[in-house]
């Protein structure tokens, strides 16, 4: 195994060698944001992530479950892109996007071809950093969380682990439930959410990643 690397948190750039003849970097922008990427000689793909440092542990100012509503709504739209853009985008390249969000940090990501890195960059970092919280698009996605909380409730795993998270940190916020619950998704607002965005989405509570293809055409 190979031994543990200390990172330098003063230092803004840094790299080293990692097994496999791989290359990891790790830049910090005057702006606070943290770029960590890992080159992967041979790899014909690469997948990159937006990690947000927000999750559901983060709603006391906010009715619970909307760390988790937001994710949702950034898919919907930024002044530059339509919901259907930002699908098309990925799928006319055969690449796959998604998101979730858990109680410590939500995530966006997408896994391409090395060609198409620089457009999954560039959609992503719209989607993080302008998207709209339309407010025809919000009431369309309370109804689909309220279906996948309902959703969530038919499965017994699902309610079993719920049980028991609230059962071992019974007050704490971390035994909430990550969607929240259907009164919550219901007391939502858009203010609220927009807000929530504006407080959290922001370049030095953002890290992005990249791991895979060496060199991206």
């Amino acid at each position: 195994m190979s031994p543990a690397i200390e990172f330098d948190f003063q230092t803004p750039e840094t790299s080293f060698q990692a097994s496999g003849d791989a290359t990891v970097s790790r830049t910090i922008h005057p702006s606070g944001l943290r770029i960590l990427s890992e080159s992967v000689p041979g790899a014909l793909s690469t997948s990159i992530g937006f990690w947000i440092a927000v999750g559901s542990r983060d709603e006391d100012s906010v009715a619970f479950g909307s760390t988790h509503f937001l994710e949702h709504l950034l898919f919907k739209g930024t002044p530059r892109r339509s919901a259907l853009d930002i699908a098309i985008a990925f799928d006319q390249v055969g690449g796959e996007h998604n998101a979730m969000t858990a109680k410590e940090h939500t995530c966006y990501y997408a896994k391409v071809q090395d060609q198409d890195v620089s457009m999954a960059i560039e959609v992503l970092a719209d989607m993080v950093a302008a998207s709209l919280i339309d407010a025809a698009e919000f009431e369309v996605e309370r109804q689909v969380i309220l279906e996948e909380l309902a959703m969530a409730d038919d499965d017994p795993s699902d309610v079993a682990h719920e049980r028991i998270t609230e059962t071992v940190l019974r007050d704490h916020a971390l035994g909430r439930p990550i969607g929240g619950n259907p009164d919550t998704i219901r007391a939502s607002t858009r203010d609220s959410v927009l807000e929530h965005y504006a407080r959290y989405y922001r370049p030095d509570e953002l890290v992005v990643t990249r791991s895979g293809s060496h060199q991206p055409r």
